[in-house]
């Protein structure tokens, strides 16, 4: 099993339902270093992308999914994100979905209201 690491729409009980079939339950929380949570505006909603951002966090929920259920995932976050190998506070290597630089998504993607 891999380890995932969720801060939006993936960790909706829901959405894990539709997109693997089953829900992940069991999660734990956590919090990944050095990243902030910033706006992506699609066709229909406005959605939640890590961005690299010294001296911020994010917090989130850890779970565990198979090899396969992280290629449904892939292809469900599409080339606005991409999939990459982080190590969250809990020193627990994990998988996360950020901001893709090479995605021509870019331009929708603003930074979170400063309030």
């Amino acid at each position: 099993m891999e380890k995932l690491f969720t801060y939006g729409t993936l960790r909706d009980p829901a959405t894990q339902q539709k997109l693997l079939g089953r829900t992940l339950g069991g999660g734990l929380p956590d919090t990944l270093r050095g990243y902030r949570l910033a706006k992506l505006t699609g066709i229909h909603e406005v959605y939640s992308i890590l961005q690299p951002h010294p001296g911020s966090s994010v917090e989130g929920m850890l779970f565990e999914v198979s090899a396969d259920e992280l290629q449904r995932l892939d292809a469900y976050e599409g080339d606005a994100y991409q999939r990459v190998s982080v190590r969250l506070v809990s020193k627990t290597r994990a998988w996360a979905y950020m901001e893709n630089p090479k995605s021509s998504f870019r331009i929708h993607i603003e930074p979170p209201d400063s309030t």
